[in-house]
């Protein structure tokens, strides 16, 4: 990477003129057309790219944002590792330093908001499993002039709208899993019900094709785990004219349902169709390579970064909600 020393050494100016010049900050200094576009031009030849820690320093600010993370995510699937990879990499291309703690309760959150914290920090990102109680105390924060983003995949509209949030679009992994069945004459599909957003995908699938899932097609799973998934697949044996299809809301539920109809003697994807969510290694390294919808965790960490370095230099910016893709693999073909 070139330096400011290298661009005013190889032009024969000043340091502070280069330094005001690809700043943008001359202020009342004078400086020919001819020097400005020399400068300029040096620099894009030499790549040179601005160290925004120094920036920040300069501006008075810490230069440093914090990370609170309750990690998420079953054994295996690396949901948590690819949505911190995502932090670390935006906030390493903005040269800000990371200050990271974890946290899994509110107490163990606002314990950690000291007065200790504000001095530390520009901004902070709030991540992993999600904590709805603690939006109040984001909007308290930065009344401190602390600038906080989330990455919370479970709030409610009106909470979506009054702090700055990033999410995959939980209910269009649910649709297109579903869809993705559906389009191939598929109709006794079961959904595995662990969070409604998701369920709701499945729903509009049906809808839009016309077709009305029947109760006995919606298995309740309390979690997302490898346990849910082989207690889902005897459920779904026991169903009566049998299912051709299970749309699964995590790999990990999809791994574990389909070890279980292995045992059973339902071969998928022979007997049954499957697919799940996150798009993990779980998902590609299984026996039966499993279709599933992305989660967009690292995508989730770099657009949680860019947020919050646009509140901080004090421009108005929204909630994102990202889009998943649907990975197609033999499980469900």
């Amino acid at each position: 990477m070139s330096s400011l020393k290298r661009i005013a050494g190889d032009l024969g100016v000043s340091y502070t003129l280069v330094s005001k010049v690809l700043s943008g900050r001359l202020g009342t200094t004078g400086v020919s057309a001819k020097t400005r576009d020399a400068i300029i031009a040096r620099a894009a030849e030499l790549e040179y790219v601005p160290n925004h820690l120094a920036v920040a320093l300069k501006a008075g600010r810490k230069g440093s944002v914090g990370i609170f993370l309750h990690g998420i995510g079953s054994p295996g699937s690396d949901v948590t590792d690819r949505l911190l990879g995502g932090l670390a990499e935006g906030l390493e291309e903005s040269g800000l330093r990371m200050l990271l703690r974890f946290f899994k309760t509110e107490e163990e959150f606002l314990a950690a908001c000291d007065v200790r914290l504000r001095s530390e920090v520009d901004g902070l990102i709030v991540a992993g499993a999600a904590h709805p109680e603690l939006v109040p105390k984001f909007l308290e924060l930065e009344e401190k002039n602390v600038k906080v983003v989330s990455i919370f995949n479970d709030l409610s509209e009106r909470d979506f709208e009054h702090t700055t949030n990033v999410v995959a679009d939980y209910e269009l992994q649910g649709y297109l899993s579903t869809k993705h069945l559906l389009d191939q004459g598929l109709r006794r599909i079961a959904c595995l019900d662990t969070v409604e957003n998701r369920t709701r995908g499945f729903r509009r699938a049906f809808a839009e094709a016309n077709f009305t899932p029947r109760p006995a097609q919606f298995i309740r799973c309390k979690s997302f785990t490898y346990e849910d998934g082989v207690l889902a697949a005897e459920d779904i044996l026991q169903i009566a004219n049998g299912m051709e299809g299970v749309v699964c809301q995590s790999d990990s539920q999809a791994l574990g349902l389909i070890h279980q109809l292995n045992k059973k003697g339902v071969q998928v994807p022979k007997d049954i169709k499957v697919t799940g969510v996150d798009n993990s290694p779980l998902a590609r390294y299984c026996l039966v390579p499993i279709t599933s919808v992305t989660s967009e965790m690292r995508p989730s960490g770099r657009k949680a970064v860019e947020l919050l370095l646009q509140k901080i230099a004090g421009e108005e910016v929204k909630s994102a909600r990202l889009t998943p893709t649907l990975k197609v693999r033999e499980s469900s073909l």
